[in-house]
């Protein structure tokens, strides 16, 4: 069937392609990121996209880190506490010891920019069908063996192609694509706090939401900083075993548990993702598990997403996630009292819809991240006017 490359392309942002865009880029330049390619491809054009050659003492001061008394300083962002001598670059690759002092390799600094629909978060109770400004920064301070965006998640964001995205250039891009939110997301945005806080600071002022898409691995000080800008959470659990935790991550789950308390104190909105891999977290009694724990301590309107693996960087080698684990899992959920449970990368599926929990009825239709149909009316189901938790607004 034949179309226009403008048709092509509305046709990819309705199915929840995302869309690279940059503010401030010629028509020539934005044709070809509207086109599909990636924002690193076009680092050789110049103009707002660049490569970072700034010299070592232009990046800002970090926060959340103490200075020890033999020269080195103990970074406090993260639960590893690692300690830095001078000039050593930190494990999650944003941070560097200068001068005595731990500096942000990430402010200002993002590696991409898109164009993305809300749900591809996931958010499935934010604002449905909308489009959100996805940015990222290289780095993270987790090693998934499944990471699918390895290529940017474990680079320095300093040897990375960048855009100069400063506040108020992000408010004029926002204001181009007409979006009304901000995600941050693809990496591990908790690992540039520093930067999310003065665009978040900036835009939530006026009127911009900033949603956040992370793994959750980070000290409570600094994520309850973010809460005070940030609107909603999307964690991606790994696992509910600690041992599977590590062999996906190389990290521990008990502060990520930690995380998803932190967010559900400071009343935020929540949304928990969990990608089931094979023969690492695919065990139905320890899902069954973290459902309970997750009705008892976030509550049953917590929406829950499983993700389905698909083989990536060092996983390679395995299958995809068999679909009736996934849909074993969201009945395992739905069993336990969950009332919202979704499936991820299954399409079609009647786990991408939104289901009242009352009458049961599907009052939001998905095709993945498209969005078909939304009976929603002020927050209540359309059917039987049932209070649907979220943001609709």
């Amino acid at each position: 069937m034949n179309c226009s490359r403008r048709e092509f392309i509305d046709g990819l942002i309705k199915l929840g392609i995302g869309v690279p865009i940059v503010s401030g880029l010629s028509p020539a330049l934005n044709a070809l990121l509207e086109a599909g390619l990636p924002a690193a491809a076009l680092a050789e054009a110049g103009q707002s996209i660049r490569k970072r050659n700034f010299p070592i003492d232009s990046f800002p001061e970090a926060q959340y880190y103490k200075k020890l008394p033999d020269g080195r300083v103990q970074c406090n962002l993260c639960p590893n506490l690692h300690i830095y001598k001078e000039s050593e670059v930190s494990f999650c690759r944003t941070r560097q010891v200068y001068k005595g002092k731990l500096i942000t390799l990430a402010y200002n600094n993002p590696c991409t920019i898109n164009l993305d629909p809300i749900e591809k978060g996931p958010f499935n109770h934010i604002r449905p069908g909308t489009n959100v400004l996805a940015l990222a920064s290289g780095g993270c301070n987790l090693r998934c063996l499944y990471c699918q965006n390895w290529d940017i998640s474990q680079s320095q964001p300093n040897k990375l192609n960048t855009f100069d995205l400063p506040k108020e250039e992000s408010k004029k891009a926002l204001e181009e694509k007409e979006c009304k939110a901000i995600m941050w997301t693809y990496t591990e945005p908790t690992v540039y706090p520093e930067y999310i806080k003065e665009i978040a600071g900036y835009t939530t002022a006026q009127g911009v939401r900033n949603l956040i898409c992370t793994a959750g691995f980070v000290n409570p000080e600094p994520l309850k900083d973010l809460c005070k800008t940030a609107e909603g959470f999307a964690v991606a659990l790994k696992a509910f075993d600690e041992d599977a935790y590590i062999k996906i991550g190389q990290q521990s789950l008990k502060p990520v548990l930690k995380s998803l308390e932190t967010i559900k104190a400071a009343g935020k909105w929540l949304e928990v993702v969990n990608l089931i891999v094979p023969t690492y977290n695919d065990d139905m009694g320890t899902i069954k598990e973290m459902c309970g724990w997750l009705k008892k301590n976030l509550g049953s309107e917590t929406p829950l997403h499983f993700g389905r693996f698909v083989p990536e960087y060092k996983l390679k080698t395995l299958p995809p996630t068999p679909l009736k684990t996934i849909e074993q899992a969201r009945q395992t959920a739905l069993d336990e009292g969950l009332k919202f449970v979704y499936t991820f990368n299954v399409a079609p599926h009647e786990g991408n819809n939104t289901y009242c929990p009352k009458c049961g009825k599907p009052i939001i239709k998905r095709l993945a991240f498209k969005i078909l149909e939304n009976n929603i009316k002020n927050g209540t189901c359309g059917y039987c006017g049932e209070k649907i938790a979220g943001i609709w607004a």
